[in-house]
């Protein structure tokens, strides 16, 4: 009687996970091209006529791409036409064509030199922009760098360790780092925080005001100690909160959490490609659910399950670390406890860490939905 009750507890949970991505699959299949592969290239010439998603080790795109395109890849080049928005996550990019829509790119070294007809959003360690853009951009990194040749129409958003200003920005610049250089032209005003006043060059100029806040440096023993405190306790929520869910769902069901964790180890790049497409496309669903008054509540419903699932991924993906550890060292006798706790907490400390803690969420979020929706998938079939 209690295996039966348990494995009702766990189809319940199950069913809750599947809602979330069984809504989502359908759509996208339908309206969306999917090509994975090691080296993906859509040569010049080529187009593709619908929204399009590309995974692979290598993906170039040289042709023409008519609808929002997502890319996951660990090199990414785009020199062709992307007729709607772009999505990008890459170790390394570079676009150089044209994009008449908005491009969000999450990578390590991100180089934006194309015309981009609407925002601009980009998160890596290291951002050259050399780019056109009608509308305005968003820039966290380590390193920025708004090179000479580039023309923002609206406002810039910069948040960073060194950030330099040698483009054109007609808009207001707002930025936050410890150290800003100006040689470029502001059309706007000019907002930053830093320890330091701002380096400007002669040939900078600043049609607006300028506001400087100093950042003042933290050396009080009373500010450290609450920091560090404050730091401390949101790192053990993070661990204990997910320690708990993984408990309860391990004692209904032992194997759900390693065998969902084992689609990451077969095949990385194909789990976080679908990852990426249902955290994009299961907004947009509920988005389009709430047009209609009948809609309405499975919205709200799908939305709150796709917040479970974005919950979850950490512990997905800690999981997936502690099975890789116990394979790469021949941890063959130590607990699943012990190896998801060492998984937990690698995470949750990279979770709190400046830039890198954006990065890892993104990565958290892609790989734990992808494994859920190859899970799925296999299941059905």
């Amino acid at each position: 009687m209690l295996k039966i009750n348990r494995n009702k507890k766990f189809k319940a949970l199950l069913l809750s996970l599947l809602l979330v991505v069984f809504m989502s699959i359908p759509f996208a299949s339908v309206l969306a091209e999917s090509i994975s592969g090691d080296n993906i290239v859509v040569e010049s010439g080529e187009t593709l006529e619908k929204t399009s998603f590309l995974s692979g080790e290598n993906v170039r795109v040289d042709g023409d791409i008519n609808g929002t395109t997502f890319i996951t890849a660990g090199n990414v080049e785009v020199n062709g036409t992307i007729d709607g928005d772009l999505f990008v996550a890459g170790q390394s990019t570079v676009i150089n064509g044209t994009v008449k829509g908005s491009v969000f790119v999450a990578g390590q070294n991100v180089t934006l030199n194309g015309v981009v007809e609407n925002t601009i959003y980009l998160a890596g360690a290291t951002l050259k922009v050399k780019s056109q853009t009608n509308g305005s951009a968003f820039l966290a990194g380590q390193n920025i760098f708004v090179e000479k040749g580039t023309v923002i129409e609206k406002d810039v958003f910069v948040g960073g360790a060194k950030v330099y200003q040698n483009g054109v920005i007609n808009g207001d610049l707002s930025s936050s780092s410890d150290s800003l250089s100006i040689d470029g032209k502001i059309g706007g005003d000019l907002k930053y925080s830093s320890q330091n006043k701002a380096d400007f060059s002669n040939n900078s100029e600043v049609i607006g005001e300028t506001t400087w806040k100093k950042i003042e440096p933290k050396s009080s023993e009373s500010a450290k100690s609450v920091f560090t405190t404050a730091l401390l306790m949101k790192i053990l929520f993070s661990i204990i909160a997910p320690l708990v869910v993984w408990l309860f769902v391990r004692w209904i069901r032992p194997e759900f959490w390693p065998n969902v964790a084992e689609k990451i180890a077969v095949s990385p790049l194909r789990v976080l490609g679908f990852g990426a497409l249902a955290v994009v496309l299961i907004p947009i669903v509920s988005i389009l659910l709430m047009i209609t008054v009948i809609g309405i509540p499975l919205s709200f419903i799908l939305l709150a399950l796709y917040g479970v699932a974005f919950y979850i991924s950490k512990i997905i993906l800690s999981v997936f670390m502690g099975l890789w550890f116990q394979k790469r060292f021949n941890w063959s006798n130590a607990r699943s406890f012990w190896l998801f706790l060492l998984g937990l907490i690698i995470l949750s400390v990279l979770g709190v860490t400046p830039i890198i803690g954006m990065i890892v969420g993104l990565v958290i979020a892609f790989f734990g939905m992808g494994s859920i929706v190859l899970s799925l998938l296999e299941g059905r079939s």
